[in-house]
Order: C-alpha cells, then structure tokens, then sequence
C-alpha cells in the first residue's frame, strides 16, 4: 500500500449538545466510487433527527458538513454550549408532506456540477 501525504481535514465543530428537541445526532463519513462518479467521492456529514413533536412529525437537522480527501483525518468533540450553532437546513421526517432536504444555495450548487459534467461530456475541450 502507498503511503499518500495529506494535511487533516478539520470541519467546523458544530455545538450540537443544547438543541432541544433532538433523538439523534449522527456524524457520517460518505464514500463513493465507480458508475458516475469520477475517481473517489469522500465527505463528512453532520445531522439529527429530531423527536416527535406534538402533531407527531419528526425532522432532519443538517449542518454543513465537508469534502475530504485521502488521508483526511476527522476528529469529533463532545461539548455542552448555551450557543448552539443553528443547522444549515431543517426539514420533515414524514411520508405526509415531502420537504427538499436542500437549501436553494445547495440547490445552486448540484444543478452547477451536473451543468458542469454534462458540458465536460457533450463539449469537449478542443
């Protein structure tokens, strides 16, 4: 096995101890490779899911989380804070009413790579 050099990826630590009505917190390493996926996708998330409120419905919590890289180094402090830091989105948990788990700058951003990779296939540089 190669050895690859890299400095650590440190993602913002978000203060998630005091959001009140929290179930689940979860940090999660996403990795991808093959079909449309050009090399090796790597990417940390931050989310919860929320307790049941009194209609019954439950939501996601995302923070911003990162893209990493080999040799990326991810480390998680546990923390109590009376400042948490407010999620980047907050959406419904039920099959009821379908809420976009992104927000319209995310939006942006997925709708510029896809215009991004299907211009790399269907323009090729000269």
């Amino acid at each position: 096995m190669r050895s690859l050099a890299s400095q650590p990826c440190y993602l913002p630590l978000h203060r998630l101890a005091r959001v009140p009505d929290w179930a689940i917190l979860h940090v999660i390493l996403n990795a991808g490779r093959g079909g449309q996926v050009q090399g090796t996708y790597l990417y940390c998330s931050i989310g919860a899911l929320t307790e049941r409120d009194a209609s019954g419905i439950a939501h996601h919590v995302r923070w911003s989380g990162g893209r990493l890289s080999v040799g990326s180094r991810i480390v998680v402090n546990v923390v109590e804070t009376d400042q948490p830091d407010p999620p980047r989105k907050r959406y419904r948990s039920d099959k009821a009413v379908q809420e976009n788990p992104f927000t319209e700058e995310e939006l942006k951003e997925i709708r510029r790579q896809d215009y991004l990779e299907l211009k790399q296939e269907f323009e090729p540089q000269r």
